[in-house]
């Protein structure tokens, strides 16, 4: 058998906003982006290909991001230093810059949503 994970989602208050975040400052590109009842549906994938990331709206009352703890998406860079630099430049927020801890290299980046993300190194 073989098993991968085509696709993550996040939940969003404003999904243009999401869209300007993942393609204009983290570099994403569109895969996908058609009507979706009210909303739309939008997948994005990094350059080159991999894991899409689906912004979906959220529903009304959703709970909002945590503050204080990354959500379970995490992305890889192969030189985490650099790419944190090149997000910085792109105006990226990062509430932990690049770390080396016991386990490896980490970081953790803001969208604009407020999510908070990992970015760890291979």
């Amino acid at each position: 058998m073989t098993l991968g994970i085509s696709q993550v989602t996040i939940y969003v208050e404003d999904q243009q906003r999401a869209l300007d975040f993942w393609t204009g400052k983290v570099g994403f590109v569109v895969a996908r982006d058609m009507p979706y009842g009210e909303h739309r549906w939008i997948e994005l994938q990094p350059p080159g290909g991999g894991t899409r990331l689906v912004v979906h709206q959220a529903a009304p009352g959703r709970p909002a991001p945590a503050e204080d703890l990354p959500g379970y998406v995490m992305f890889h860079a192969d030189d985490i230093v650099k790419t944190h630099e090149e997000l910085v430049a792109r105006g990226v927020e990062f509430t932990q810059p690049p770390s080396r801890q016991p386990w490896g290299w980490s970081a953790v980046f803001k969208d604009d949503e407020g999510h908070l993300f990992h970015l760890g190194q291979r």
